[in-house]
């Protein structure tokens, strides 16, 4: 089948439709998708998925299309890719766009892809009128911005003011900070120069004030503490201590 036509005022539905050319002034109602070298007309397209070359009419309803150039009125699918260019004059509704340029009045996207986007004032336009006010838009935006400087407008912003090299308050806390450091290392100098401390003869003086204080006293035994450590006399069931 080379030429598919339906004609204005018919609705033709189809489960799916492969053809080298599509003609659509009516209602074309597809469930699968479509395939064609060119889609054309001025009627509503409906179908799961439009695949074709160049693809232009007005309303396109579809849950993907595939295309080279697309230029219509309304298209609402989730994913559109146009490998060459995207052209909508009225309203564009989808969730992924992928194209070299597109052209939109009012849209609702979420992502896109392009190397330029064209956004036109909504106003009356045909299929025609919006081309050409695509390329007169790209060409007067590349006349005017292509040698200026690129700044952020209409946002607030203070200009970075150089740092001066003598500031008063910083010598000060630098000074301040010197000396602190000053006085950490003559105390821990100081830490050093004093001799350790003697946790064996500490205890030895608690236990003797401790002594004093109950009423006892402390006596020094000569000899290793095996020689002084008391016998335990297993006959006569009793301690026997080496002699003072």
């Amino acid at each position: 089948m080379k030429t598919v036509y339906i004609p204005k005022g018919e609705t033709v539905h189809y489960e799916s439709l492969v053809t080298d050319h599509l003609v659509v002034h009516g209602h074309l109602h597809v469930t699968y998708g479509i395939k064609a070298k060119s889609i054309n007309g001025k009627g509503v397209i409906n179908a799961g998925t439009v695949e074709a070359d160049t693809v232009c009419v007005d309303d396109v309803e579809a849950a993907s299309v595939i295309c080279k150039r697309l230029l219509a009125k309304r298209v609402q699918s989730p994913e559109v890719f146009a490998s060459e260019s995207a052209a909508v004059s009225c309203f564009l509704s989808a969730a992924y766009v992928e194209t070299g340029k597109l052209t939109v009045a009012i849209s609702e996207i979420d992502v896109v892809e392009a190397q330029e986007v064209v956004n036109l004032p909504p106003r009356k336009r045909s299929l025609l009128g919006t081309l050409l006010a695509s390329v007169l838009r790209s060409f007067w935006t590349a006349l005017t911005v292509q040698d200026k400087k690129q700044e952020v407008m209409d946002a607030e912003f203070t200009p970075v003011q150089e740092e001066q090299t003598e500031n008063p308050q910083e010598e000060i806390s630098v000074e301040q900070t010197a000396a602190v450091v000053e006085m950490a290392t003559e105390e821990q100098e100081t830490a050093k120069d004093e001799e350790p401390v003697d946790e064996e003869l500490n205890r030895i003086i608690g236990l003797f004030k401790l002594s004093r204080e109950q009423g006892y006293t402390l006596k020094l035994i000569p000899g290793t503490p095996e020689e002084n450590a008391p016998v335990f006399d297993f006959a006569a069931e009793r301690i026997i201590r080496p002699a003072a």
